[in-house]
C-alpha cells in the first residue's frame, strides 16, 4: 500500500498552545477584575495559503493586573511555522458597558518552540453583527495584525500575506496619528515643530493614553496646589476690597527656608526631595557652589568655551584678583575663560500680567539679559568672574559686575551684595531659558516630532519601531496636556511664575531659529563648545558614559535586524520616517533643522537613534527631575524679579535685594510646579530596575521580545549597573550629590 505523505501531513492535526499576557501596564492596587466582556478571536497566518481556521478563545482575561491565559488547540499540522498573528476581540455586550482589552503578548508554542508576537496595545471588541471592523473604533485599531519575533525589514520579505498584513497595519497607525496641519490653530512661531493633530488627551488613540495612572497621580498632587493659589487669589482679592493687601515679601534668606519647610508638610511632600534644596540654601551665596550649578544644574549644557569675547563684552573689566592674577587674554590663551549667554531672551518683553490676580498688585516681572564669564582655577574650580545685565526692555545700558577682591570677607559687605544681586539676575535669567529652551523646547517639543514620526511610518513589524516604542509612548501625550494646562498662549502656568511667561512663544522662537540635529549629538556638542576637559563637569560625565552605553546597545540590536549597510539603504519604511521628520516636523527650519534626509549607513542610523533615545530619556530626566533642588529656594535661582536691575556702582543693600525677589503667593507656585513636574510617576520604567524601592525596570515594557534582543537588554542592564556603581563612588562624601541621571533615577520615556 502506498502512502501519500502530502495527504498525510495535512489531515493530520498538532498542538498549538496560546499564552496570552494581557493586563494594563497601569497596576491596580485595589482591584484584580477580568475583562469577560466577549471572546478573544486568533489566526495564524491570516491571507497565507494555510491560514488556520478562526480560533476562538472564552476564557476571562486580567485587566487591572498584568497576567496570563494559556490555551491549548489542535489544529492541522500545515498551517507550520507561525509567522503572523491576527487578534481581534468580538462582543454582544451594550457600548456603554464593554471596554477595551490591553495586550501585552501572545506566544505561540508550536513543534515545542516559543513564537512571541508582541503587542502592548488595546483593541476594542467589536459587535459581531456589524462584521469584521476595518477602520480604528474608540480610539483602539480594530485588530492586530502582529509579525513574530525582532521585526523584520520590508525589502527582506517574500510573502505576500505578510507585505499585505504590515501595509494594513501601517494603514490604521496613520489613521490614528496625523500631523497638526498649520492653519487650523495658530501658534504664534515660526519656525517651530510640528506636532500630534490631535489637541486634546481625552481624544488621544488609547495606545497614547498608558499615562491615565500618571494622570490620575499628576491630578492628586495638583489639586492641593490648585486649591492652595485659588485661596490665596480670593484672600487676596477680598483684602484688596477692603484696603488691607500688602505684599508678603521675605524680610530674610532664612525665612525662604523656613517656607520650604512649612508648606511641604502642610502639602505632604517628601522630606528626602525637600532637604536637598534645604542643602541648596545652606551654601548658595558661595562662587563655588554658583560655578558647580552651572556645570551640574537643570541647564548643564550652556556653558562654552571662550576663544575670544565678542563686543558685548567690550565695555567689561575682569579684575585680575578674580582669575588668579591673570589677564583676560592670558586665560583665554590657557583655555581657562568660559562663557553663557542668555540670547534666547532677546526680545522677550517684561512679564507680570497675572501678578495682580495672584498677589493682588500689579508687578513689572524684569525680562533682563544676562551674560557670564567664567574662570578655571589651578585647583580645578569653576568660579564666575563677571556678570554683565542689560535691561534692553527699558533702554538701559549694560552694567558689569564682579566678585569683590579677597580681603572683603563679610560677605553683607555692599559689594558682596552687588555680587549676589548680580547672580541673582543672572540665574533669573538662567532658569527661564532652562524652562522653555532646554526643557519644553529640546526635551519634549523635538522629541515629539520623532515619535509621531515612528508611529506614522513603521509598523509594529519593523524592528525600529521596537527599539524605540518604549522610549517614545509617553512624549506626545504628556505634550498635548502642556498645551492645555502648561503653555497654552491664553492662560498659561508658567506666566504665574516665569518673567518670560507672558512672551514664552517668543523665547521658544529664538531658541529653535538656532537648533540643529547637530546640538543633539552630544560627544560633538560637547566638543564644539570646547568644554571637555572641564573638571567637575558631571553633567557631562555622565550623559557621555550613557551615550556610549545606549550606543553600544543601539548597535548592536542595528546588528541583530540590519545584515549590511545595503540594508539600511533600502529600508524605504525608515527614509519615510526621515523624510517626514523634516518635511513635517521641521519645516521652515533651515534645511530641516541639519536632520537627515537619507541615511545610508548602520553608523549614522546608531547615531541617529541613540540621539533619540538619549534626548527622550537621559536629557529629559536631565533637565526635570532636579528642578526642585535648584529652583525651590528661590534666592538661589529667581523666576522673576520685581524691581529693575540695579545700574552700574548703584549701592545695593539685603532690603533691595529682598524687596525685588518673588513673594509667598507665586513662591508658592514656584514650589509646587517644581514639586509636580518632578515627581516620577507611580508607573516608571527606570534603566535599572529596584526590587527593594518597587521601581519597574526597562525589560519589561521592551517589544523587542527575540532572544537575541533580549541579550542586548540584558548586557545593557549590566552595564547601567557598572554606571550606578561609579556615580555611587563619585558621590560618597558630597554634600551635594550629583545623581539625577543615576540609572535606577532615569525613566525610559517621557511622563511628565
Amino acid at each position: 500500500m502506498t502512502v501519500n505523505h502530502e495527504e498525510a501531513a495535512s489531515s493530520e492535526e498538532t498542538c498549538y498552545t496560546f499564552i496570552i499576557q494581557t493586563g494594563a501596564n497601569i497596576p491596580s492596587k485595589d482591584r484584580t477584575a477580568k475583562w469577560n466582556d466577549g471572546s478573544m478571536m486568533l489566526t495564524i497566518n491570516p491571507g497565507s495559503e494555510h491560514e488556520s481556521e478562526l480560533i476562538r478563545v472564552e476564557e476571562h482575561f486580567p485587566t487591572d493586573t498584568e497576567g496570563a491565559v494559556t490555551v491549548d488547540f489542535w489544529l492541522p499540522a500545515n498551517i507550520g511555522v507561525p509567522k503572523l498573528l491576527k487578534v481581534d476581540l468580538e462582543s454582544n455586550m451594550i457600548e456603554i458597558i464593554k471596554d477595551a482589552l490591553y495586550v501585552r503578548q501572545i506566544t505561540i508554542v508550536y513543534d515545542r518552540q516559543p513564537y512571541r508576537f508582541p503587542i502592548k496595545n488595546y483593541i476594542y471588541p467589536h459587535n459581531p453583527m456589524a462584521g469584521n471592523p476595518t477602520t480604528a473604533e474608540m480610539g483602539c485599531p480594530p485588530h492586530f495584525l502582529v509579525r513574530e519575533g525582532a521585526g523584520t525589514l520590508k525589502h527582506l520579505e517574500t510573502e505576500k500575506f505578510i507585505l499585505d498584513a504590515r501595509e494594513e497595519d501601517l494603514d490604521t497607525l496613520q489613521s490614528m496619528v496625523s500631523w497638526f496641519k498649520p492653519g487650523k490653530n495658530k501658534t504664534g512661531l515660526h519656525p517651530h515643530p510640528g506636532f500630534c493633530g490631535e489637541l486634546h488627551y481625552s481624544k488621544l488613540p488609547r495606545f497614547l493614553k498608558f499615562r491615565e495612572a500618571t494622570m490620575k497621580a499628576f491630578e492628586g498632587l495638583r489639586k492641593p496646589v490648585r486649591e492652595e493659589v485659588r485661596g490665596n487669589i480670593l484672600g487676596n482679592l477680598m483684602e484688596k476690597v477692603i484696603q488691607t493687601y500688602h505684599e508678603k515679601h521675605f524680610d530674610s534668606f532664612e525665612n525662604y527656608e523656613k517656607y520650604i519647610r512649612e508648606t511641604s508638610k502642610n502639602m505632604g511632600w517628601s522630606k528626602e526631595i525637600v532637604l536637598e534644596s534645604l542643602k541648596v540654601a545652606k551654601v548658595f551665596r558661595n562662587d563655588e557652589e554658583f560655578g558647580r550649578q552651572m556645570l551640574c544644574s537643570p541647564n548643564g549644557l550652556q556653558i562654552s568655551k571662550v576663544e575670544s569675547l565678542d563686543e558685548r563684552w567690550a565695555k567689561g573689566s575682569v579684575p585680575a584678583y578674580a582669575m588668579e592674577g591673570k589677564t583676560v587674554q592670558g586665560a583665554i590663551e590657557e583655555g581657562r575663560l568660559f562663557e553663557i549667554n542668555n540670547d534666547d531672551l532677546i526680545g522677550v518683553g517684561h512679564g507680570g500680567k497675572r501678578s495682580k490676580e495672584l498677589t493682588g498688585t500689579k508687578e513689572t516681572w524684569y525680562v533682563v539679559l544676562a551674560d557670564c564669564l567664567l574662570y578655571q582655577t589651578d585647583d580645578g574650580k569653576v568660579l564666575p568672574v563677571q556678570i554683565r545685565l542689560e535691561n534692553r526692555n527699558d533702554g538701559k545700558p549694560a552694567s558689569f559686575w564682579s566678585p569683590p577682591e579677597p580681603y572683603k570677607t563679610d560677605m553683607d559687605h555692599q559689594d558682596h551684595l552687588s555680587w549676589l544681586l548680580a547672580k541673582m539676575w543672572f540665574r533669573c535669567a538662567d532658569s527661564n531659558v532652562q524652562v522653555f529652551c532646554k526643557h519644553f523646547a529640546r526635551a519634549h517639543a523635538i522629541n515629539e516630532v520623532m515619535a509621531v514620526a515612528v508611529y506614522r511610518n513603521l509598523p509594529n513589524a519593523h524592528p525600529v519601531f521596537r527599539l524605540l516604542q518604549p522610549h517614545i509612548q509617553g512624549i506626545i501625550p504628556i505634550n498635548v496636556q502642556a498645551r492645555n494646562v502648561l503653555i497654552n498662549p491664553g492662560k498659561n502656568i508658567v506666566s504665574s511664575y516665569l518673567s518670560g511667561g507672558d512672551h514664552f512663544m517668543k523665547v521658544l522662537s529664538n531658541y529653535y531659529s538656532r537648533f540643529t540635529y547637530q546640538n543633539l549629538i552630544l560627544p560633538e556638542e560637547i566638543k564644539r563648545r570646547g568644554v571637555g576637559e572641564i573638571p567637575g563637569y558631571l553633567f557631562r560625565d555622565d550623559i557621555l558614559s550613557y551615550w556610549e552605553i545606549l550606543g553600544n546597545y543601539t548597535r548592536r540590536m542595528v546588528d541583530i535586524s540590519y545584515p549590511s549597510d545595503k540594508d539600511v539603504a533600502m529600508d524605504t519604511e525608515l527614509h519615510n520616517v526621515l523624510k517626514e521628520v523634516v518635511e513635517v516636523g521641521f519645516r521652515g527650519f533651515k534645511d530641516g533643522a541639519g536632520f537627515p534626509t537619507q541615511i545610508s549607513t548602520k553608523e549614522k542610523l546608531v547615531e541617529y537613534l541613540t540621539a533619540i533615545i538619549v534626548n527622550v530619556s537621559v536629557y529629559h530626566t536631565a533637565v526635570n527631575f532636579q528642578t526642585f533642588t535648584n529652583y525651590a529656594f528661590v534666592p538661589n535661582s529667581p523666576t522673576y524679579m520685581t524691581s529693575p536691575p540695579p545700574e552700574q556702582d548703584q549701592r545695593v543693600t539685603m532690603e533691595t535685594i529682598l524687596q525685588g525677589l518673588p513673594v509667598e503667593e507665586t513662591t508658592f507656585i514656584t514650589l509646587a510646579v517644581c514639586y509636580v513636574l518632578g515627581t516620577y510617576s507611580p508607573i516608571e520604567r527606570l534603566y535599572l530596575g529596584s526590587t527593594s524601592e518597587n521601581k519597574l525596570g526597562m525589560l519589561g515594557e521592551n517589544m523587542a521580545v527575540a532572544p537575541e534582543q533580549e541579550e542586548c537588554i540584558c548586557l545593557l542592564v549590566e552595564e547601567m549597573r557598572g554606571l550606578k556603581g561609579r556615580i555611587d563612588r563619585r558621590n560618597k562624601g558630597k554634600f551635594i550629590k550629583y545623581d539625577v541621571i543615576r540609572p535606577d533615577n532615569t525613566p525610559i520615556t517621557t511622563q511628565i
